[in-house]
């Protein structure tokens, strides 16, 4: 595994094996009359049938691949946000990566059927 692969991974593990597993889990606990924004979320939700609920939960995979895909373009140097000019060079390992992190993260997404 190249080290962009090996990054790139590190970064769909911690997003989607991590975060995404633990926003379902706290979007799914029972309803109460707690004020932070995981219990106003959950409660919205809750209002909806299983299939809709789901249907929401899973966007944020989109949500989430498409925030991370923003921010790999950019170190990748194919994209460029306003008020962002100039190159970046990320190093890993001692050697320096970019290129190609954002295929390699969409392609990802796609396998995973995030997409």
């Amino acid at each position: 595994m190249s080290s962009n692969e090996a990054f790139v991974q590190a970064i769909f593990n911690e997003l989607f094996a991590k975060n995404f597993t633990q926003y379902s889990v706290s979007l799914n606990k029972p309803v109460n009359a707690d004020k932070d924004s995981y219990a106003k979320a959950r409660n919205a939700l809750a209002k909806l049938g299983e299939n809709e609920r789901w249907d929401v939960i899973n966007f944020f995979k989109i949500v989430i691949a498409d925030s991370a895909s923003v921010i790999l373009g950019i170190l990748d140097g194919v994209h460029f946000p306003d008020d962002i000019q100039g190159d970046f060079a990320l190093v890993y390992e001692g050697n320096e990566i970019q290129g190609d992190l954002q295929d390699i993260f969409i392609e990802k997404a796609q396998d995973h059927d995030v997409y």
